[in-house]
């Protein structure tokens, strides 16, 4: 009897295999060769799957971002846990600190490039985008109704702020060695959530 192939959970695990190839050697290193190797599956395999290395590198990025969906799901749903240490997770989860974060921006800085460009590199980043926001604005409500953040603090405002910070600091951190060494002190991470939340509470 032949075989059953799952081809949704071969597309995934090839797209593992290019996130793992962007985390250890970056971008550069992808090519339908090199996953293969990566994946132990043929080139013919891969071939059957995706029509060029530009259709790889969008696997990757997709599965990237559902990978972060779940974490953010995860994260949300966290019993006992506060709305602002919840924050503090969600920024932590999208620094590249670990190898999946560190491909994620990665090839999520890729793709910004290209969305500069390509009007459906742009839509698929900015759908992205939108995404984590209204994880980040739920998360800010939530403060709110603890009492951790003010009513009268703009929560829209204080998402953009947040989230603007939060990948300004990914991105410049896989390029600048400085950057990459402040998000990776002790207590970064919170000391990040907290002055911009500080701030937002401040009279004006």
């Amino acid at each position: 009897m032949p075989k059953i192939v799952d081809h949704d959970e071969r597309r995934l695990a090839l797209a593992d295999a290019v996130l793992a190839l962007i985390a250890r050697d970056g971008i550069g290193a992808v090519t339908t060769r090199a996953v293969a190797e990566e994946s132990g599956w043929s080139t013919g395999v891969l071939n059957h799957y995706f029509n060029s290395r530009h259709d790889l590198l969008l696997a990757a990025l997709r599965r990237a971002a559902d990978t972060q969906g779940e974490l953010y799901r995860s994260i949300l749903d966290a019993p006992d846990v506060e709305a602002i240490e919840k924050l503090r997770r969600i920024t932590a989860s999208v620094l590249p600190l670990d190898k999946r974060r560190l491909a994620m921006t990665r090839v999520f800085l890729f793709f910004y490039a290209e969305g500069a460009a390509a009007e459906s590199a742009r839509t698929e980043i900015a759908g992205f985008m939108t995404r984590w926001r209204a994880v980040v604005g739920e998360t800010v409500r939530a403060a709110q109704a603890e009492g951790a953040l003010t009513d009268d603090v703009d929560a829209d405002t204080v998402t953009i702020q947040l989230v603007a910070l939060t990948d300004g600091l990914a991105m410049q951190s896989i390029l600048d060695p400085v950057a990459m060494r402040a998000i990776g002190a002790k207590d970064a991470v919170a000391r990040i959530v907290d002055t911009a939340l500080q701030r937002a509470t401040v009279p004006t």
